[in-house]
């Protein structure tokens, strides 16, 4: 039997990129074309946490700017990569994503003195709100709470959120926890992570904080 993916969201990465678009590089008479360094997590926190490698996905946003009468496209790439928990069910040829970690990485930029990168700026509960908006797997999306942790050694708020999620192939909900980190810089990129998985898991701050402090970026 083939073996099939029952996911608890489709891209659950991606969702994170649409509508954050950053940019960064020379700006030329025609636009610019910009593109992020993808951030990663370690190995040994894979190993620590049973996490996993599912795919890694760019996500291209084009945008126009005027500037002193001028006109110029800028077009960005954001990287996603996406870990996962997984149960193996191979009677059934099914591998079901029972939790999911999205990493990020979106470039900076300053243009004549303008940031084209509205994400260093915005709160996790301002992105909870964008995924609700535009991404509708997620939906009921309440704060729970936040704390401080690091993301790749550096410090960052992280919020909590109850919400529900569909099940794509299921095509049925489930109650799950959201946990979001506000932007840090890392290198030329700001970096925003999110854990999700469902709530009859208990809260998991522990291995969200885990998840997070092991991000890289090259």
């Amino acid at each position: 039997m083939r073996a099939t993916r029952r996911e608890l969201l489709v891209g659950a990465g991606g969702g994170l990129a649409v509508g954050l678009a950053g940019c960064t590089g020379q700006l030329t008479g025609d636009g610019a074309a910009f593109a992020a360094t993808e951030a990663t997590l370690s190995a040994g926190v894979q190993a620590d946490t049973g996490y996993s490698h599912h795919r890694t996905t760019e996500d291209t946003v084009v945008e126009e700017f005027e500037r002193f009468g001028f006109t110029r496209r800028i077009e960005v790439t954001n990287v996603i990569g996406e870990y996962d928990r997984a149960l193996e069910l191979e009677f059934l040829g099914v591998r079901l994503q029972a939790a999911v970690f999205a990493i990020l990485s979106t470039p900076q930029v300053r243009i004549l003195g303008r940031s084209f990168n509205p994400v260093a700026d915005m709160a996790p509960v301002e992105i909870a709100e964008l995924l609700q908006e535009r991404y509708e797997q997620i939906r009921d999306v309440q704060e729970d709470g936040s704390f401080e942790t690091r993301v790749g050694g550096e410090s960052t708020t992280v919020s909590r959120f109850t919400a529900n999620a569909r099940l794509v192939e299921a095509g049925r909900g489930v109650d799950v926890y959201l946990y979001i980190s506000a932007a840090v810089e890392a290198g030329d990129d700001y970096v925003v992570t999110l854990a999700i998985h469902p709530q009859f898991f208990g809260r998991r701050r522990e291995t969200v904080e885990t998840l997070m402090a092991g991000v890289e970026h090259a």
